[in-house]
């Protein structure tokens, strides 16, 4: 099996947070595809913050796309040099005022970006949708988590954090009050990495 081959690009929409391009492929097998539209969009991360108690930070927002508040873990597109592990560190305190405490740190703002590696998991790159879409998302797990410094919305955002254990969290996969796929998708590979 080969990939196609691309011949030509027209941007539709190219704008800072999204691009739509309208492009023209040859397959394998000779036929040309005159307009197969794909999407784009920065790179971002999906943070799995969980407390000391054993506590997943969650978050709850409006969503335009469906019109809806959704219940979310946290997540945030990734700054340009950043790695998977400092964009969640920094939108997990932007967003829900949660960070790191470096064990002989005293309080949040003394926190250190030396992180044991134990505490600052990174879980994988994954696909927001292999067909259309060359976007991609990246799963952190983020263990001992403190509420502790101030949040920092950007100015389309209002965010409400609250904590919820892993049983309360399933129900609400299960009865369909989480259902953001891709969440679901991160959450399920931090379970399976866990349990090898």
């Amino acid at each position: 099996m080969k990939p196609w081959k691309l011949l030509d690009t027209e941007y539709l929409v190219d704008a800072p947070w999204l691009k739509v391009a309208k492009e023209k492929c040859e397959l394998p097998n000779g036929k040309v595809i005159d307009d197969f539209y794909t999407l784009w969009q920065p790179d971002w991360v999906l943070i799995l913050a969980r407390t000391a108690q054993s506590k997943w930070v969650m978050t709850e927002q409006y969503r335009h796309g469906s019109g809806k508040i959704a219940l979310e873990f946290p997540a945030g597109i990734m700054d340009k040099g950043e790695t998977p592990e400092q964009a969640a560190l920094r939108e997990l305190q932007e967003e829900c005022g949660y960070g790191l405490r470096h064990p002989e740190a005293q309080s949040a703002e003394e926190s250190r970006p030396d992180v044991p590696k134990e505490r600052c998991l990174y879980l994988g790159t994954f696909p927001v949708n292999p067909d259309r879409h060359r976007g991609k998302f990246h799963v952190v797990f983020i263990d001992g988590v403190v509420k502790g410094g101030s949040t920092n919305f950007d100015s389309n955002e209002e965010i409400e954090s609250l904590e919820m254990s892993d049983e309360e969290l399933q129900a609400k996969m299960a009865n369909g009050s989480f259902n953001h796929p891709l969440q679901m998708a991160g959450y399920l590979k931090y379970k399976l990495s866990s349990s090898s």
